[in-house]
């Protein structure tokens, strides 16, 4: 997950923000506890939905404690904790994590990648041993996804495909679904999270996949339809953000529209207000930052 996973803080009420917070705090707290203080360098926000998402199907409600922490030592924070969901997202990321470090040590063969890939083997081995099946689909979903990229795959949907299946896995918490309907619905959230994700990063990094040649799946299309003769020349950044950007708004809401119907049909206990947030104003916020990036519209509104 990639940064873009966030509430609309104006709309949340304190006691909800707090909520969010609480649960960010207790994913890191979880992974000091089970893994130790280096790991916690990869936490993020992302992992909180999938947090939440978990634990919204028990009814208990959350055990939460006032405690200081390295990052903020003047003034203790609000911890979830013991929650069914905490434990798993902190797991996910960390799993997460550690496959794109290996992806970027693949690609750069750095000393800073190396430190990370060294800094996460110890966790990845535990991770391996409690989620076998798990991180074999994930992997096998990323190397998909390398071998597309490297093929230049012109085709979104095809290039989309294993990160949406990688998402679904991730949601696909077998513990809590008690029954095989629940586990679809958390795959259905998983796997158009995965497709909003995908889509959203590849238009919003256009302009530096351009600079630095690296793949993007816009890019690898309008280069095939250069070469089939289809545009007399190439497009610049921004002519192509204009040309596509009401097909990616498309689809961007059509994978919305079924993240939010998924979310609906699950049989939630708590944490609704809060995710319903994330999904109809958090995720749609970031949906139109992005799209009107670069464009007048967005200048006036900077």
């Amino acid at each position: 997950m990639l940064g873009y996973i966030v509430p609309d803080k104006p709309e949340l009420k304190i006691k909800e923000y707090d909520l969010y917070s609480g649960y960010y705090c207790g994913i890191c707290k979880s992974i000091a506890r089970r893994y130790g203080q280096v790991p916690r360098l990869v936490l993020n926000y992302d992992s909180v939905l999938l947090a939440l998402v978990i634990s919204s199907l028990f009814d208990e409600q959350e055990k939460a404690s006032l405690e200081r922490c390295p990052v903020h030592p003047l003034k203790k924070r609000l911890i979830v904790a013991d929650q069914q969901g905490i434990d798993y997202a902190a797991d996910m990321m960390l799993l997460l994590a550690y496959f794109k470090v290996q992806d970027d040590l693949l690609d750069e063969r750095n000393l800073k990648s190396g430190l990370a890939s060294f800094a996460l083997s110890g966790t990845f081995k535990k991770l391996l041993k409690k989620y076998p099946e798990k991180c074999i689909i994930v992997e096998e979903n990323l190397e998909t996804l390398h071998r597309l990229e490297k093929e230049n795959c012109p085709s979104l949907d095809q290039a989309a495909e294993p990160f949406a299946k990688l998402m679904e896995e991730i949601f696909a918490e077998k513990e809590v679904s008690r029954t095989k309907e629940t586990g679809e619905t958390l795959k259905r959230i998983g796997y158009h999270i995965g497709k909003w994700i995908y889509l959203i990063d590849a238009f919003d990094d256009i302009e530096e996949n351009k600079k630095n040649g690296t793949y993007n799946p816009l890019l690898a299309a309008e280069m095939k339809q250069k070469h089939l003769g289809e545009k007399a020349e190439a497009t610049s950044v921004a002519g192509l953000r204009e040309e596509i950007r009401p097909r990616i708004e498309f689809n961007l809401l059509y994978y919305l529209a079924e993240l939010g119907a998924a979310w609906e049909s699950l049989d939630r206990k708590k944490n609704q207000s809060l995710i319903d947030n994330i999904i109809y104003m958090g995720l749609l916020r970031k949906t139109e930052q992005v799209l009107q990036k670069g464009t007048t519209k967005n200048a006036e509104s900077v």
